[in-house]
This record gives C-alpha cells, structure tokens and sequence, in this order.
C-alpha cells in the first residue's frame, strides 16, 4: 500500500497556512523534522500520528492517506484510458469530471491545464485557471517531471499571449519561464548509458532515447530555416536549404533503413514536403511533385498501418511504436492534404496540374 504522509502533512499545513516552524512548535519537535517529514525523507514516531491526525481535525487513516491508496489504482485506469483516448471532446468532458472527484492529484491537474492551453479560448478566466494550476504546481508539487511539463504548457501559453494586442504578457514572461527549465543534457534522455547490459527494457530505452534524441535535433535544426510553411529571411540560400533537407532525409532513410519511421514519421513526411515547397520556389515542378508524391504515399502508408506496430530497422529492430505518440487525432493524409491545398505557397496553376491533382485524389 502506498502511503501519502508526506505529502499530506504538508498540504494540511499550507491548508491551515502554518508555517514548519509553528507546526514543530505545536508537536513539540523541530522544525527540521517536519521538514524531512515533507520532503519524505523520514516519518514522525508512530505515537505522534493520533496528535498530528487531530490537530488537522481528520483521522489517521486520512493523514496517511490510506483511502486516496485504494483510490490510486482507480485513477491510473483511468488516466491511461483517457490517455488512449481519440476523441477530443470525450478528453475534455472525462478530465473535467476527473478533476472534480481528484481536484489535488497533480496528474490530473496538468492534464487538464493542458487541455485549457490547447483545446479552449485565451479568454481571461481560461488564463487565470492555467495560471493557477501552474502557480498550484510550481510550488506544491514534488515531482520534477510534472513540474517541467507545466511550464511547458505555461511558456505555450504566454508566447501565444505575446502576441496578443492586450494581454499583459510580454515575450520577456515566456523567456523567463524557458530559462528555469533544465537543459537537454539534463534530461533522463541523456542517461540511458547508466544502465547496465541486460537490464530489462534497456535496449527500448536506449531507443526511446535516439528518437527524442532525433526529434529534439529535427524541430530545432528546420527551425533555424524553416518555419510554419513559410520562409525565414536567414539569408540561406534556396540550394543549401535543399541541401539540408536531404542531408537529413539520407541520414533518416538510413536509420529507419526499414521504411517504418517510428516517432519520425511526421518529420519525414513534412520534410519531403518542404523540399517540394523549394523546389516549386525554384521553378523546378517535376522535382516538387516528386516529393509532394513521396509527402502523400508515407502519409496513405501511415495511415493504413494498424495503431501498434513493430519496427524491423537495423537500429531500432522489435520497437514497438504507437501511432498516438503523434497525437491521438492526428490523420497523416488529412493533414498533407491541408498542407498542398490550403497551406504550402503553390500556384493555383501548379494545383490545376493532372500530376497534383491525382495526388490530391488519393488522399481522399
């Protein structure tokens, strides 16, 4: 059974707005005790509990947290099922009701601030309830991953914020928060090489780490010279901006060697797309609609595979890979589709080709 002690004691503490010092003053301990009770580095004597449990005017099973156990395994079903979850509304409507039976477990609390930053209007009361969550998390919150994921969501928010005539908030409040978060080196990414030779899972660490690895380096590396579908003015010349694109697409085919491009397949897809934007900028049509041709046959490939896979690659041999690691929405031809016909900068003459729009028809 778990026990909740640490944790309980101190939001019972910050509920009652006491400090450590008033509350070991009241115990009769020190106030370093307390402390290391808080941070679950030791536990009070067992005679303390009866004390401790009616000063907070709850009982001892409630202090250690004894029903919130039986409770856990129910919200870790319940978590992973809504985590499996496609349909964007039923998320929303499950994390509300979530919440309100477990307003405190912080789990469930950046799940729903998340859905606030991405499924739900910048109004006033939307920020305010996303602020509070992040303040909420920021500072009651003992787990590191959770934490960094907040800010995360909170830098999301402000950057969009920034942008808007009104609002408040600067870029300078987005960089702050980017600032606090650790480095990639930092990371549990960067310490698969701890673990020792057969360990269990090891190997699939070691891959989950390459990938992330790959997809850190692909968003910042394209982002550099790309960005949003549209050209950034960093005087990179049209030829060496296709040079990099496949540089990158060589290296890619060569570690997914088996055509199954695991957590890259939107980056590969995207990237052949980007060398047709290029090469249609050039005056170059026959090699844009080779790789616009390319761009929409991974897409109908992708889409046709089933949800869990396993990868063959020399490199990545037994992966098994999800296809919700995209996005439990995320539709590779609907989104190619949007891309040739709505977002890519492409003549109305180039679209009204027999080539384009073939391609355009398989994707349905």
């Amino acid at each position: 059974m778990t026990i909740y002690l640490s944790e309980n004691i101190k939001s019972l503490r910050r509920a009652r707005e006491l400090t450590q010092e008033a509350l070991a003053e009241f115990l009769g301990v020190t106030f370093q005790s307390v402390s290391n009770w808080e941070r679950g580095e030791s536990y009070p004597d067992i005679t303390l509990l009866p004390e401790i449990a009616g000063f907070f005017k709850v009982s001892v099973d409630e202090l250690l947290g004894v029903n919130r156990a039986e409770d856990e395994e129910k919200i870790t079903k319940e978590l992973e099922a809504y985590d499996n979850l496609t349909d964007e509304k039923l998320k929303l409507e499950i994390i509300n009701k979530l919440k309100e039976k477990f307003p405190n477990d912080f789990r469930i609390l950046l799940r729903y601030m998340t859905s606030l930053v991405h499924f739900k209007e910048n109004t006033p009361e939307n920020v305010a309830k996303i602020i509070a969550i992040y303040e909420n998390i920021k500072q009651n919150c003992n787990n590191d991953k959770i934490r960094i994921s907040a800010k995360r969501h909170i830098a999301e928010l402000y950057k969009g914020l920034s942008e808007k005539e009104g609002s408040g908030i600067t870029f300078e409040d987005c960089e702050k928060i980017i600032k606090e978060m650790p480095r990639m080196r930092d990371g549990q990414e960067m310490f698969c090489f701890y673990y020792p030779e057969n360990y269990p899972n090891g190997d699939e660490i070691i891959m989950n780490t390459l990938e992330e690895q790959f997809l850190l380096l692909n968003t910042v590396y394209s982002h550099y010279f790309y960005y949003n579908g549209f050209f950034y003015d960093r005087n990179f010349s049209d030829e060496w901006v296709i040079s990099a694109f496949k540089s990158e697409l060589d290296f890619l085919n060569f570690v997914y060697d088996d055509g199954h491009y695991g957590k890259m397949w939107r980056t590969v897809m995207y990237n052949y797309g980007h060398l047709g934007v290029r090469y249609f900028k050039m005056g170059d049509n026959a090699n844009a609609l080779e790789n616009f041709r390319k761009m929409c046959e991974l897409a109908i490939k992708f889409d046709s595979m089933g949800r869990i896979t396993t990868m063959h690659s020399v490199m990545f041999e037994g992966k098994r890979f999800d296809k919700q690691t995209l996005g439990t929405t995320y539709i590779a031809k609907m989104q190619v589709k949007e891309l040739l016909t709505e977002k890519y900068p492409l003549s109305e003459e180039f679209k009204a080709t027999d080539e384009f729009k073939k391609m355009i028809e398989r994707l349905g």
